[in-house]
């Protein structure tokens, strides 16, 4: 399968009324995702949720913790949902349906 080429594969979603590219992670890009999240000392969901957008969001590799504290958290989260869905880790049951909907 070597010979199968690699593309990065981007999907443009509305966030807080504007166009927002993201990217679906490979699995190399997943697990040094989750090493990073496996080495927070302390459990901060906005320090999750930033981790993951600088991770999936193009442009936003440079934002710091700090500039996402700034948006509302109903948006955000469901910009989270939308990013995990997008990259096969959305929370679902094993007959496909979605949980916390």
């Amino acid at each position: 399968m070597k010979h199968i080429l690699i593309k990065d594969i981007t999907k443009t979603i509305k966030f807080l009324d504007q166009d927002l590219v993201i990217k679906q992670l490979t699995v190399k890009g997943v697990k040094e995702l989750q090493k990073g999240l496996d080495t927070e000392t302390t459990v901060d969901a906005i320090k999750t949720l930033a981790t993951i957008f600088r991770a999936t969001v193009v442009g936003a590799e440079s934002m710091k913790d700090e500039d996402f504290e700034a948006f509302p958290i109903e948006p955000l989260t469901k910009l989270s949902n939308d990013i995990l869905e997008f990259n096969g880790l959305g929370a679902g049951d094993d007959k496909g349906n979605k949980l916390g909907k």
